[in-house]
């Protein structure tokens, strides 16, 4: 119980991603654990197994088969018609396997000693794309998770906030140089957008992961189409249950072989997989999570791209924080433009949009209106007070020396 308490504090979501990341990486994963750990206790404290035995088995025997059944296949035969062939002789119980006819095993049903170990498997690779986007971002020298966390920090002590305030500005429109060694113009792309794009790299990770997942169900489940959670809703819906479709099946047959002297003796036995009704709610579930999560995913890398890639999608984004700042920048789109161009690297419009997802607005509108100040302390305008008295220094200097004159 520790052990899960552990996980399921490490993977608390934290403040460097957006909602549909935290579905991935937290609500996945933590769903995934815990199924697994249910199944897990199920398997040691109920009978995953249960198997109907002839009366003359002894209690030896019953172990046997129950082991046997477990840790190797089982397989469906339908219960709707008649079978073809009698699975058990009872009265050639001792006899040679060659004058023991078979069922024919219509589908093998070999997942269900593996599913605790394939729920913690997708779990941990569920896990993994926010790990590497941690490590990378780190690489780049962002801490995203101090960013965004202290954001909140300093709210009652508006001095101390203030210097918070500038110190984040100034850190988030930093230019750094990073030594990649690659050829010089990649090399200034990935000065300005390393962090960016090592998300992105995370969401194609976080999609390319439910492609594989879907891949895995399939494999694992022996099932034909990749929509199978579509065909296992439709038959449920239009009555037809496991004893006809086979479908997660509770009930199984096993053949095993005892070897007596020199010949073997086959035996066929009738089981009962209760813990099949659990995977079923499970794996159905899953499947409909999965869908709908590689959906969202797909949508949501899409949509970061839209809106942060290129000049005018930037300039839409700080417009109305620039425009409440400072009405003057209403009238003056070039110095805007020049803002979005010159002092705004896509690392920073995408930690400002971070903070925004996680903070509110609130946070973004100290920092751009510190960036905003600075950049104009930086840029003045042409006509400013300064300038003036600066040029008409040497107009007086001239005027009085001919006075003097």
């Amino acid at each position: 119980m520790n052990v899960l308490q552990n996980v399921l504090s490490a993977v608390s979501p934290q403040p460097d991603g957006d909602f549909v990341d935290k579905l991935n990486y937290c609500v996945s994963t933590i769903a995934l654990v815990v199924c697994s750990a249910f199944i897990t206790g199920w398997s040691f404290v109920g009978n995953p197994i249960n198997c109907w035995f002839p009366a003359y088995y002894k209690g030896w025997w019953c172990e046997y088969a129950l082991d046997y059944c477990f840790i190797q296949n089982t397989y469906f035969v339908p219960f709707i018609g008649e079978a073809k062939e009698k699975a058990f002789e009872w009265d050639s119980v001792m006899a040679p396997s060659k004058n023991v006819t078979e069922l024919p095993q219509t589908k093998q049903i070999g997942y269900y000693q593996w599913v605790p170990f394939i729920l913690a498997l997708q779990a941990l690779l569920f896990y993994t794309p926010v790990v590497i986007w941690r490590l990378l971002y780190g690489m780049c020298g962002q801490n995203l998770t101090a960013l965004c966390n202290t954001c909140t920090a300093n709210e009652g002590n508006e001095e101390s906030r203030k210097g918070t305030m500038v110190t984040m500005a100034g850190f988030i429109s930093q230019k750094r140089r990073r030594n990649l060694h690659i050829n010089t113009k990649y090399q200034s792309i990935a000065d300005k957008s390393a962090v960016f794009m090592s998300y992105l790299f995370m969401k194609v990770l976080f999609l390319l992961n439910v492609l594989f997942q879907f891949a895995l169900l399939k494999k694992m489940l022996a099932v034909d189409s990749h929509f199978w959670g579509f065909e296992v809703l439709a038959d449920l819906y239009n009555g037809h249950d496991w004893p006809e479709t086979g479908n997660f099946p509770r009930v199984t047959m096993c053949d095993y072989s005892v070897r007596v002297l020199d010949s073997f003796h086959k035996h066929t036995v009738q089981c009962v997989l209760m813990i099949n009704m659990f995977n079923e709610k499970i794996f159905v579930g899953l499947w409909f999570w999965l869908f709908g999560l590689s959906v969202l995913t797909m949508i949501n890398f899409v949509n970061w791209i839209v809106k942060s890639v290129g000049t005018n999608a930037v300039k839409e984004y700080v417009k109305p924080y620039i425009h409440d700042i400072d009405a003057k920048a209403k009238t003056n789109r070039g110095k805007l433009q020049q803002f979005v161009t010159e002092h705004l690297t896509p690392d920073a419009v995408f930690t400002l949009r971070l903070i925004e997802i996680n903070n509110g607005k609130a946070p973004v509108r100290e920092l751009l209106h510190e960036m905003w100040s600075k950049f104009n302390a930086a840029h003045p305008p042409p006509y400013s007070a300064p300038m003036l008295v600066k040029d008409a220094e040497p107009l007086l200097k001239n005027y009085d020396d001919e006075t003097q004159i």
